[in-house]
């Protein structure tokens, strides 16, 4: 990889960054009339290496994530999510790192100067237990959020494959009009609904377009229990369903807009097996998803991850998963560690990925800036 490559990225990169900021903080002024309290945002910078060692392809994705919300009325909230994705591979037309049925990287996504992930409203009602929401939204934002889904840098412990594969999803970089109602009878139980335009973009021009008849629908839900944290060996349980009546996402690829239906199950457990003094734990993760008639019907992974291994806050994980397409199957093997430090992350990883179309050695580290 050229040095002056990786240089002309690194300036697109850091050029999206200054956009996203500069927009930040007009609407900070904007709040500061409307709202004597500031409101303070959140933003991730998350930048990822890959290195295909069997086919020697390497490649290099940059997030930029801010997350801003501030108050509108009582109980009240305007709801604003931004994303910028710089792809080294895809830019000069390539494919990512290993050719895969499924997206190999959690991050891996297509480039995008700055993409709508949340716009909306969200008011809260009956002493916060219920939670109504309007407007553009994605799916990352309320499901597969469990405390130890998100730590492994595979693309499978995002949205699972038989949801992803099946229909063009508000997953990011993409969004789609939404929506979404939460309800948290107890501290402990929650179930939540959303309601989705059935065609997801990232272009600003298709985001607030509602067209059912052409588009269609895509509705999910789940019903979830969790322990308390760091207390007994109850842990967090998550059982859900979709269904669709739209375009699917191979439909789409090829021009054609024909609807179809098509539902899916799936659940996601997160275990306590061990507990000891200095805060480590040992946890078990389970994922599990069935889609009938779909281009990836069968899904499921086993995970393990100890946490507070060396440092305050580092972990170890491992996984193994996979997934049934109707062109193939698809299993992953990985080994992660992460190293927290004040704002920033360190995390390498090492996949081993077993396909119909190939066999894989990928090594990835990842950093993570929170500020």
């Amino acid at each position: 990889m050229k040095f002056a490559v990786l240089l002309h990225h690194s300036f697109h990169f850091f050029f999206i960054m200054k956009k996203t900021l500069f927009l930040l903080i007009a609407l900070c002024g904007t709040t500061l009339y409307t709202k004597s309290q500031e409101p303070t945002p959140t933003v991730t910078l998350t930048s990822e290496g890959l290195y295909n060692a069997t086919t020697e392809v390497a490649g290099w994705v940059n997030l930029l994530n801010v997350d801003y919300r501030f108050d509108l009325w009582h109980e009240g909230f305007l709801e604003l999510d931004l994303l910028a994705v710089s792809n080294l591979r895809m830019e000069q037309g390539k494919s990512g790192v290993a050719e895969g049925l499924h997206i190999f990287s959690a991050i891996e996504d297509s480039p995008s100067t700055l993409a709508l992930m949340t716009f909306g409203v969200e008011q809260r009602v009956l002493g916060n237990k219920l939670h109504l929401f309007a407007g553009i939204r994605n799916l990352g934002k309320d499901y597969f959020t469990t405390p130890w889904n998100s730590i492994f840098t595979a693309a499978v412990n995002g949205l699972f494959p038989t949801i992803a594969t099946n229909f063009s999803v508000a997953d990011a970089p993409n969004a789609a009009m939404a929506l979404h109602a939460e309800w948290h009878p107890t501290p402990r139980w929650s179930t939540k609904l959303s309601i989705y335009d059935g065609v997801a973009s990232s272009r600003w021009d298709k985001l607030f377009r509602v067209n059912l008849g052409r588009d269609g629908v895509f509705i999910i839900g789940e019903v979830a229990f969790k322990g308390e944290e760091n207390k007994g060996y109850l842990g967090t349980y998550n059982i859900g369903a979709t269904y669709g009546y739209a375009p699917t996402l191979a439909g789409l690829e090829r021009g054609h807009r024909k609807k179809v239906s098509r539902a899916s199950m799936w659940f996601l457990a997160e275990q306590p097996l061990y507990r000891a003094s200095g805060s480590r734990e040992l946890y078990m993760i389970l994922h599990g998803a069935w889609a009938p008639k779909s281009d990836c019907d069968t899904f499921g992974s086993l995970a393990f991850v100890y946490s507070h291994l060396a440092f305050e806050g580092d972990y170890i994980g491992l996984l193994a998963s996979r997934s049934l397409y109707r062109g193939g199957y698809e299993t992953q093997l990985e080994v992660t560690y992460s190293l927290p430090y004040r704002y920033a992350t360190l995390q390498p990883a090492l996949h081993r990925v077993h396909a119909s179309h190939g066999k894989y050695t990928i090594a990835v580290v990842k950093l993570i800036v929170e500020l």
